[in-house]
């Protein structure tokens, strides 16, 4: 056995222990002893490991020796309230009660069906289905007419009037039927609620009248002469028809 009966108290003692010793009794990797592992691990307890002892975290700093007093600026930390207006803004306004009563004109009445106005609605799919289908067909019929009354006024352009203007005469009176009819209507419509703006059909077709007549008269040959004189003489003639009714 390597060390059986020794009792090595420090790390002088195990010194001479060990020199004491043979060399063959050391020579492990030569002849290894059956208590090899047993007699390391005991002569390495007994050695120890020495090691630092640390008294404390950090180092302490380097002290100074003057005693100076830090001097902070005083500040003025005092939060300072907003001051408050005591005057009325609304002293020197002038608000009549009466403006803000009235009631406005309709100016959303509109007598064409869209597609954002059925959304509003509650009516069936089919029924939507059927009123886009006459809206679309509508349309069709108004390019339509556009196009066939272009074509017309492109062939009276080509044929040519002669004699005189008794067909611009039979034009004209076109716009005496409709002052007489509107006279007449105006006494039934006084007894009817009146309409800040006309449908769109109504607009729609007072204007296309109004377009072909100015399409004949600029189109016939006597007012393309002396426009002046052709005015004058269809005033001269209502003047004598009016004398006369």
């Amino acid at each position: 056995m390597f060390m059986d009966g020794h009792d090595i108290c420090n790390n002088d003692e195990a010194y001479s222990f060990i020199q004491s010793k043979s060399k063959e009794d050391f020579n492990f990797d030569m002849h290894p002893s059956p208590n090899y592992k047993r007699d390391r691990k005991h002569i390495e307890h007994k050695m120890g490991k020495v090691k630092r002892q640390r008294k404390k975290l950090h180092t302490e700093a380097v002290k100074t020796t003057d005693n100076k007093v830090e001097i902070v600026d005083m500040m003025d930390t005092d939060i300072k309230q907003p001051e408050l207006r005591l005057d009325n803004p609304f002293a020197n306004l002038d608000l009549d009660l009466g403006q803000l009563k009235q009631k406005l004109p309709d100016f959303d009445a509109r007598s064409q069906v869209t597609n954002k106005s059925l959304k509003g609605l509650h009516i069936k799919k089919k029924d939507k289905k059927k009123l886009r289908h006459d809206i679309w067909i509508k349309k069709l019929n108004a390019v339509e007419a556009a196009k066939k009354e272009e074509k017309e006024r492109k062939k009276r352009e080509k044929t040519a009037i002669v004699g005189d203007i008794g067909a611009m005469g039979d034009a004209l009176p076109t716009i005496e039927l409709l002052m007489k009819k509107s006279s007449n209507i105006n006494s039934d419509q006084k007894e009817q609620k009146k309409r800040g703006i006309a449908t769109e059909k109504k607009r729609k077709k007072q204007m296309m009248e109004d377009i072909s007549i100015f399409k004949q008269i600029l189109d016939h040959p006597a007012y393309k002469e002396n426009p002046t004189e052709t005015i004058t003489t269809h005033l001269q003639n209502k003047l004598k028809q009016e004398d006369a009714g």
